[in-house]
């Protein structure tokens, strides 16, 4: 080896190993927000491909991104090119050598399948009282919250059927949703409100602001509200509870929706291909007059819709190709996408703990470059 190529070659390398002094920073720096939107995205898909499952009565399965590690390392790729030095002269073209330092990342990802006797528990557990009305309190708008997790209050149903695998006849939920357009209104005009009794911290109560100030609609809606639960017209305060045996006009006995029970509910409106419906590898829904049920305008159509193509959605929120097509909430579909943010909060909130107590084999996959 000539002097001048060992030369050039130290050179290189002292450059590398002087540059190694600020790759840490840059590294994260890099690599934090990639892996951060990847893993949203992986379980933006996962809950999505899950849901379109139960549509199919499909085992669902959760993965956990329990770890993520990554390695550096460098090296020098070195080789030879042809230059000219003199482009007239053909004899003065000349073979230089060429150096590269590259730094090459080496992920490893750690998958925990998310399951076990305690998960399973609080996925067919009816979701606590106190943790659905918490949403409201943390943000959610009530109307929402009672649609999706709540299936009786008093006598009135919402779709009890619907929180399992899709029903051969049409559930009942048209006097649930219009009382629940009704606690819309009466919410949006400040006229409502949820919190716990202060005579006793450990009950939670439902006031209605009801005074003379009120316009004439809203005592209207008010009255109509007590109407369909069954509530005393003279009473504006009623307790919550989940006891059917203690039920009267002065509280609201709340049946909760299970996890998967709410999983199941969002399935229905899951737009399938007619070819699966045809073949009868799904469940179609019937009205008693035997017409078929469009669980896209009712029920939890209301909440969610997602869209079926054979081709890949360009304007796709969160997508998966499942069965030979492509599932998917589209990108301006605001109204499903606080859906599908609320059920992941609520996944997160209700499993996120069980998981991490059960023992369950992990998956370590490290990725080559």
């Amino acid at each position: 080896m000539s002097k001048c190529l060992l030369k050039t070659i130290c050179i290189v390398a002292a450059i590398g190993s002087s540059g190694c002094q600020s790759i840490g920073p840059k590294v994260i720096e890099q690599s934090h927000s990639q892996y951060n939107s990847a893993v949203v995205s992986a379980i933006d898909n996962q809950l999505l491909t899950n849901i379109v499952r139960l549509k199919y009565r499909e085992n669902p399965l959760f993965l956990e991104v329990s770890s993520i590690t990554e390695s550096r390392n460098s090296g020098f790729d070195s080789g030879f090119k042809s230059v000219e030095w003199f482009p007239q002269d053909s004899s003065s073209t000349k073979l230089v050598p060429t150096f590269l330092l590259k730094n090459y990342q080496i992920p490893t990802i750690s998958y925990r399948p998310v399951r076990g006797k305690e998960f399973i528990k609080y996925m067919m557990t009816p979701i606590p009282l106190s943790v659905t009305l918490g949403m409201s309190s943390s943000g959610w708008k009530l109307q929402r919250v009672f649609n999706m997790c709540i299936e009786k209050i008093n006598d009135v149903e919402n779709a009890p059927s619907a929180s399992g695998p899709t029903p051969r006849n049409k559930p009942n939920y048209e006097k649930f949703y219009e009382m629940t357009d009704l606690l819309k209104k009466l919410e949006d005009a400040n006229l409502i409100a949820i919190g716990i009794d202060p005579d006793n911290r450990q009950g939670l109560i439902l006031r209605i602001k009801q005074s003379a100030t009120n316009s004439t609609t809203n005592n209207k809606d008010i009255t109509k509200f007590k109407q369909i639960l069954g509530l005393d017209q003279n009473k504006n305060e009623f307790f919550f509870d989940s006891n059917f045996l203690k039920t009267s006009s002065n509280g609201l006995v709340v049946r909760t929706r299970s996890l998967m029970g709410i999983l199941f509910y969002l399935s229905h409106a899951v737009d399938v291909p007619v070819e699966d419906i045809d073949n009868g590898v799904v469940q179609t829904t019937v009205m008693e007059d035997g017409s078929v049920f469009d669980w896209s305008q009712n029920a939890s159509g209301t909440l969610l819709k997602v869209h079926c193509s054979k081709e890949k959605p360009n304007n796709a929120f969160v997508a998966t190709y499942y069965r030979g097509h492509w599932f998917f909430i589209e990108d301006n579909d605001l109204h499903s996408k606080s859906t599908f943010m609320f059920v992941s909060m609520l996944f997160s909130l209700q499993a996120g703990e069980a998981s991490s107590s059960d023992v369950v084999p992990m998956l370590t996959i490290p990725v080559g470059r």
